[in-house]
């Protein structure tokens, strides 16, 4: 890492570390300066944000290090106005921590808008529809997200929505594992019951992961958490779901998503279709009286 005239640090000699977005188990993420291009990006530094984890796990740096090619390839094969841009990855001939070199979405995460409470219907089922926009494109190119949650979707300004994290997907062809055999892949609280159970390579358990998105943000709570990690799983693959009250035109989407058997859900353009229509209902429907609701997953901009 090189530093400029004003001596704040350059990675890859062009951009400029301005300030620190968040961070999380796969790094941290920076708003940075692309002083070749002249605008802002979000970089994400590869590597622990403790390194007490690194020097306790010697081997998580090489993990971490494959999610981020993972991550950036996976990207790279999309394009879709809901999924966050890749620009490209560095990867340091030093062979040092790499950076992935993203696009920088003006906005905060779904996470942060539902510490104000839930989200008024129409709202909810414009969301749910871009979010599932990305996620089909996601599918069509064989990639699965397997973590769709509150705090990896965010909202532009504009109220457009984008999909990002995919630093544990799974895409078609890929040989190598990210994870040592028993370790649940995603949080407990948006897991689909049959990825808990082991089963992977359904593009169903994401729409399952959106349809209990879309039922906090509607809601305000979510209908399977516990007082611990494990006693949610537990509650994700038996516990009954309560019938939501505040959805109004989305509920019965809701309930024919929210079914543990993944054959019996509707597939993306079914669901697509159901979500259009309960559109036209939202519209003429009374809007609940606002509640306040407790958010669901930790933030991050965009998740690390």
């Amino acid at each position: 890492m090189s530093t400029n005239d004003d001596r704040r640090p350059l990675v890859d000699g062009r951009f400029r570390l301005i300030s620190r977005l968040g961070s999380g188990g796969m790094g941290t993420v920076w708003r940075a300066r692309d002083i070749a291009l002249d605008r802002d990006v979000a970089l994400k530094e590869v590597r622990p944000p403790d390194p007490a984890v690194e020097d306790a796990n010697p081997g998580f740096a090489a993990q971490l290090r494959e999610r981020a090619v993972r991550e950036a390839r996976a990207l790279a094969r999309l394009s879709n106005p809901h999924v966050v841009t890749i620009h490209h990855i560095i990867e340091p001939q030093d062979g040092s921590h790499p950076w992935i070199v993203m696009e920088l979405v003006e906005g905060s995460s779904v996470y942060d808008r539902l510490a104000a409470g839930p989200m008024p219907v129409p709202e909810v089922l414009a969301l749910g529809r871009q979010v599932l926009s990305a996620l089909r494109a996601a599918h069509t190119a064989g990639i699965q997200h397997r973590d769709v949650k509150p705090a990896n979707v965010l909202l532009r300004h504009d109220g457009g929505a984008v999909l990002t994290d995919f630093g544990i997907a799974a895409f078609d062809g890929a040989t190598s594992r990210l994870t040592s055999t028993g370790d649940l892949i995603g949080s407990p609280e948006f897991i689909a019951p049959e990825r808990v159970r082991g089963e992977e390579g359904n593009p169903a358990s994401d729409l399952w992961s959106l349809g209990m998105l879309l039922y906090v943000a509607a809601e305000g709570h979510h209908p399977l958490r516990r007082a611990t990690g494990l006693a949610t799983v537990v509650a994700v693959l038996d516990d009954p779901i309560p019938a939501p009250v505040r959805s109004g035109a989305l509920g019965p989407v809701l309930t024919r998503l929210l079914v543990r058997d993944p054959a019996q859900r509707p597939d993306g353009a079914l669901l697509d279709r159901l979500l259009a229509e309960a559109e036209g209902g939202a519209a003429a429907a009374p809007a609940p009286a606002a509640v306040p609701a407790v958010p669901s997953a930790p933030a991050a901009v965009p998740a690390a």
